[in-house]
């Protein structure tokens, strides 16, 4: 296992850390992502309706608020539109530009909704403001973004001149608003292209894909894996978060419409199987508060509470990345808990996740039970899965605990013979000062005393 292990790290270490290394520090990696996770407060403050509506089935009478979440996590798509050419142009130190640049993304995100003329305005479709427009969103706030990019240097003015800046500004920006508004006009309106559509349509292999069991599976192994070795599984957020907010909004809509949800793998559904944290760690904190090893005892008290809301930091770097014990557990969770989950919306024990309650450090069974509509049953699946991690967690944790407590106990009875070793160095020190000390007295000493006594004689 040992050699296994050593094997799997080596080729990860020098295969997959250096690509992701070099993935998660391009330029526009570091722009899309800040934009997915700029919108997350949003999704939390959604989290509010979307549990008024849960409490509103049990008692009708509440007044509906639903008005929130469509103006917060149901306008996020605008929002990231705005915020890749903003992040553009603060990034190229443009940011007189940057407020301009997202206005104008927001101009073609919405040219692109080729919305409807009716009598007296224009009909857009309301989803295409939200999750559902995620991955349009984005494509076009990277062609705006890129626009800016390489025309934000431009200006019409040299540096003496003694126009105000805030006219440069204008004139400045005019070259950039008009090459991006062209650009959707030409798609728009010239060549007749529903954007919507097409990127839907060649994003629709990722998204197929983590809809099927082999595809989510292998995004947690993935996950799981790079925690393992010390990458958060927060560098897959910007591909898992799009891919999830979209298939909830989904959900969502056919709820909505009166069928039912269809995107197992929706926002959410990671509160199945990452229990306690990525790699359902709360089993394993639950054992350190029993552990034989001191340390062990010490770090299960540390993070017990952390755990139960989601935070697993601490305890990961300090007791499962990179320990040979802890690799077979993550990748059997990675696969078995996924799994399991999966099939069990498939075969309709549950109810597939279709209410955005986006409270990541909630415990498990609460987020499943609201993330449901208020399925008991979806809770059921946490307590479930929570005892399979905990079977899977216990023979590697008990193999790796006694060993740390052995090595804690040579390391004590290495410390408890160098303490002895000490004391009798002292001792030893102290009886050899005393028998110097009395060797030196004159009325013990034979040389003293027979030279005392050589007068009388005479």
């Amino acid at each position: 296992m040992k050699r296994i292990m050593e094997a799997v790290q080596a080729w990860i270490e020098k295969y997959m850390v250096p690509v992701m290394n070099k993935i998660t520090s391009t330029y526009w990696f570091g722009i899309i992502s800040d934009a997915v996770l700029y919108v997350v407060p949003f999704c939390m403050v959604s989290a509010i309706p979307s549990l008024w509506s849960v409490l509103r089935n049990f008692i009708p009478v509440l007044p509906d608020i639903s008005a929130l979440n469509t103006y917060s996590f149901g306008l996020i798509g605008l929002f990231v539109s705005f915020i890749i050419p903003h992040n553009v142009a603060v990034k190229e130190g443009k940011r007189d530009r940057a407020m301009i640049a997202g206005f104008t993304s927001i101009g073609v995100y919405m040219m692109c909704m080729n919305a409807q003329a009716v009598e007296g305005g224009m009909l857009f479709d309301m989803n295409k403001f939200g999750a559902g427009g995620m991955f349009t969103a984005l494509f076009v706030g990277f062609i705006v973004g890129f626009i800016y990019k390489k025309t934000c240097s431009k200006s019409f003015f040299g540096e003496d001149s003694v126009i105000p800046d805030f006219v440069k500004n204008w004139f400045d920006n005019i070259l950039s608003v008009l090459i991006s508004l062209f650009v959707g006009f030409l798609l728009t309106f010239v060549a007749k292209v529903d954007v919507f559509s097409v990127v839907a349509l060649v994003m629709s292999p990722i998204t197929g894909f983590a809809q099927s069991l082999p595809g989510v599976v292998l995004i947690v192994v993935i996950q799981n894996m790079l925690y393992f070795f010390g990458i958060s599984g927060w560098v897959t957020t910007p591909v898992t978060r799009t891919i999830t907010q979209a298939a909830i909004a989904e959900n969502a809509a056919a709820m909505a419409a009166g069928m039912a949800p269809q995107n197992i793998y929706a926002y959410g559904f990671s509160r199945y199987h990452h229990i306690g944290g990525q790699g359902a760690t709360l089993p394993l904190a639950v054992m350190m508060l029993f552990s034989k090893s001191k340390k062990n005892r010490m770090l299960g008290k540390a993070t017990i509470v952390p755990s139960l809301f989601n935070i697993n930091e601490p305890l990961v770097y300090a007791s499962v990345a990179n320990n040979p014990y802890m690799f077979m557990p993550m990748l059997l969770i990675a696969i078995i808990l996924p799994t399991f989950s999966y099939l069990w919306f498939a075969f309709g024990w549950g109810t597939i996740n279709y209410v955005n309650f986006d409270m990541n450090f909630a415990p498990n069974a609460i987020s499943a039970f609201f993330m449901s509509g208020g399925d008991w049953r979806n809770v059921v699946l946490v307590i479930l899965n929570l005892i399979i991690a905990a079977l899977i967690w216990y023979p590697f944790f008990r193999a790796w605990d006694k060993n740390e407590a052995k090595k804690e106990e040579a390391k004590l009875a290495e410390r408890e013979a160098k303490k002895a070793a000490r004391a009798a160095r002292r001792a030893a020190r102290a009886e050899a000062s005393a028998s110097k000390i009395a060797g030196e007295d004159p009325l013990t000493d034979d040389g003293e005393a027979s030279e005392i006594g050589a007068p009388s004689e005479a």
